[in-house]
């Protein structure tokens, strides 16, 4: 999506784009750039009026309509405030895979249609899974004008158990993670595996696998066995890396049938940029520093 080069044209805080990006408590925001407030077309009216082939006059949608809409889709999103400006081609790569699957992320999100296939990203802890899906969610509503929602599993545990504990109905908070025209679920098959989340996971994931709808997912899980060292011995330091338990054992074997219908999945390797790389960011602007999850 492009704003009306006029009122973008030679603006270095926004660098065209027209929106800025910042944080609202927990989550990322976007909000237009002083140099599209307010627009120098319509005024602020969002409606320009303009003349057909007869001379009739006709009102019509200015662009910053589309602006104002995207800006909307990303703020609805809920995209961590950590990753406010995180975006695939900022990833700092330390192993091949990083490379292959920020390739292959690029390729999705240019060419992605409703109901595409997604993706489920699993890995050790820090090595840029969510840094690259919250960038993936970032494009496809500021850039593409398509729905995302992004959640983190245990968090969205605790949503609904506040919601029962305030006497609202659990649709409050999975109607739009059903509607979405994208689902990201961080961290999936961490929490207590209990059977209310296994209900609630089920429901998730049914739902979207029925309607056709696009899902992506992260883990610290191995899908099916767990990787094996050099010498040939499983890895079952739980405390730091990937845990002895795989991604199927964690979400039961039916949902992880559907998940490998569902999604294309994709081992991420590399060095634990929380250990070892400071996390440098900058207030405003559309392009920020790299950083990874």
């Amino acid at each position: 999506m492009t704003p009306p080069p006029e009122e973008t044209a030679g603006c270095a805080r926004c660098e065209g784009s027209g929106y800025l990006l910042g944080t609202d408590g927990e989550h990322a925001s976007a909000r237009r750039c002083a140099c599209m407030t307010p627009c120098s077309r319509c005024g602020g009216s969002h409606l320009l009026v303009t003349r057909d082939e007869k001379g009739n006059n006709l009102a019509v949608r200015c662009a910053c309509d589309q602006l104002d809409r995207r800006i909307q889709l990303f703020n609805d999103a809920r995209v961590p405030a950590r990753f406010s400006g995180s975006f695939i081609e900022d990833l700092v790569e330390t192993h091949r895979t990083q490379k292959e699957v920020k390739y292959a992320l690029l390729k999705h999100r240019d060419a992605y249609q409703p109901g595409d296939s997604g993706f489920l990203l699993w890995g050790e802890p820090g090595v840029g899974k969510t840094h690259l899906l919250c960038g993936l969610a970032s494009y496809l509503t500021l850039e593409r004008g398509i729905s995302v929602r992004f959640i983190d599993f245990v968090r969205l545990i605790m949503d609904l158990k506040a919601a029962y504990n305030e006497g609202r109905w659990d649709s409050e908070v999975l109607t739009p993670l059903l509607s979405a025209q994208v689902l990201i679920i961080d961290e999936l098959g961490k929490g207590r595996a209990s059977d209310y989340e296994g209900t609630v996971l089920d429901q998730l994931i049914s739902n979207r696998y029925n309607s056709r709808r696009t899902l992506h997912c992260s883990s610290n899980y191995p899908p099916v066995e767990p990787p094996r060292s050099p010498s040939g011995v499983s890895y079952t330091d739980a405390g730091q890396a990937l845990l002895a338990q795989t991604l199927k054992d964690r979400v039961g074997e039916r949902i992880f049938s559907r998940l490998h219908e569902m999604c294309r999945l994709m081992r991420v390797e590399g060095e634990d940029f929380r250990m070892g790389h400071s996390q440098r960011r900058t207030e405003t602007g559309r392009k920020k520093k790299p950083s990874n999850d």
